[in-house]
């Protein structure tokens, strides 16, 4: 309803939207293989997002991104074991070669040539996503394959404070014409673009998430929807917008107890933080942050590697979210009580004063144990013969060998050629629009 220039939501209007969208889905991967379900307690983490810079680990050079650093990222987050999904990791600057209209559509080139893993993009504007969900169903093998399977979820964003500009809800009714899941979640900047404390931020980010919840409820019920919100503080020492912070935690944790409440899945931000280097606060935020999204319930997580309040893009910091993520998805599997687990069998063989080493039971469950793959638990003398290396050297050694030789399976040529042809296609309309 319209009254004064203001657009206003009947309660009734989002409580319909909220018994259409659908509480769990399904995400694929670029094969059809189902990849993350949605709404089922499970925690799903990403590299990057929209990063203006990157930290090159191999002589920590850092620059604008470009393509094959998108790539490189990609690459990245295909051969880590706990990054599930990549979102956009960074933000090409256009060129006389690379106009600004076909800078996403190359971006997406860049990473659905470099993983497998399923996609969130942030793109510009419905001509823009047009051109991915047609690169996307040619990877797909059509429209309907696609459809049925999406690999690819938008990232949507209001205009905080309370505003939905043209291009957002273009984008939010081409996901829903095509029934894509998509993602539609505040970033009010808690001080800045909303009030100065985490619940009456938490009221205007359930306000926008909510209406377009409703706008693509209306525009096709049942379409696969995602809330949440991104947490930022304005240092008001400074003017700064902060990524980090207990009351950005205690926001992000919120939004994923109302999501719950709604009945719909939730993103939120962890992996990153407001460090300028890839130092110990670099993996101090990332630790921090991931356990309250992992524990607080939100189903998806992205920023891992993302640092400097996610103006810069640091592989080793990925690779150090990793681990994180590792450990917490352990804690979160809780402890087994089955007869198996409990073992009272063998503690009543082995009895007082004896060892289990030797156990067949030991045999046959200590790979059950998390073990690391980059912090170190090794005995000092093996640690010192080895380099005596930091876990930031361990960090930033084993992204540089990921990224150089981690192997994608390629498309084929005929998709690849389809793809281009997309993009080609964009460009012709540029030049006879000039």
């Amino acid at each position: 309803m319209l009254e004064d220039g203001l657009m206003t939501v009947p309660r009734s209007v989002v409580e319909c939207a909220l018994e259409s969208a659908p509480s769990r889905f399904t995400i694929y991967d670029r094969t059809g293989a189902p990849a993350m379900r949605l709404g089922e307690g499970s925690t799903y983490l990403s590299v990057g997002v929209t990063n203006l810079t990157y930290l090159d680990p191999a002589d920590h050079d850092r620059r604008d991104f470009t393509l094959d650093d998108i790539a490189s990222a990609a690459r990245l987050g295909d051969g880590l074991p706990n990054i599930d999904f990549v979102t956009t990791p960074g933000v090409v600057r256009q060129s006389a070669d690379l106009p600004i209209e076909l800078v996403n559509q190359h971006e997406f080139l860049s990473m659905v040539t470099n993983t497998t893993k399923p996609l969130m993009v942030l793109v510009a504007d419905a001509p823009t996503l047009g051109d991915i969900f047609e690169m996307a169903e040619a990877v797909s093998g059509g429209a309907d394959a696609f459809s049925e399977r999406p690999f690819v979820i938008p990232y949507l964003n209001p205009v905080s404070p309370l505003m939905f500009n043209e291009e957002t809800l273009d984008k939010l009714l081409m996901c829903a014409d095509r029934g894509i899941p998509v993602v539609c979640q505040g970033a009010p900047q808690v001080g800045g673009s909303s009030p100065v404390t985490v619940a009456s931020t938490l009221v205007l980010a359930a306000a926008e998430t909510l209406c377009g919840l409703a706008i693509s409820q209306l525009r096709r019920p049942g379409t696969p929807y995602i809330t949440g919100t991104v947490p930022f503080v304005m240092d008001m020492r400074t003017g700064n917008v902060a990524s980090s912070g207990p009351e950005m935690l205690l926001m992000m944790v919120g939004m994923s107890e109302l999501a719950k409440f709604w009945g719909i899945p939730s993103l939120g931000v962890a992996g990153g933080g407001d460090s300028k280097a890839p130092d110990e606060q670099a993996a101090m935020e990332p630790a921090f942050y991931m356990q309250g999204a992992t524990l607080g319930g939100a189903d998806l997580i992205f920023d891992a590697g993302s640092i400097e309040c996610g103006l810069m893009f640091s592989p080793e910091i990925a690779v150090v979210s990793d681990e994180v993520m590792g450990m917490y998805r352990r804690y979160q599997q809780g402890i087994s009580l089955d007869d198996e687990s409990l073992a009272m069998d063998v503690i009543r063989e082995v009895g007082p004063g004896g060892f289990f080493l030797g156990e067949q039971h030991t045999l046959e469950h200590f790979r059950d144990m998390w073990e690391p793959s980059l912090m170190s638990w090794e005995a000092r003398s093996i640690w010192e013969e080895n380099g005596s290396k930091t876990m930031g050297q361990r960090a930033r050694e084993r992204a540089v060998q990921l990224i150089a030789e981690h192997e994608v399976d390629a498309l084929p040529a005929d998709v690849l050629a389809s793809m281009k042809a997309i993009i080609e296609a964009r460009r012709l309309t540029l030049t006879t629009e000039d």
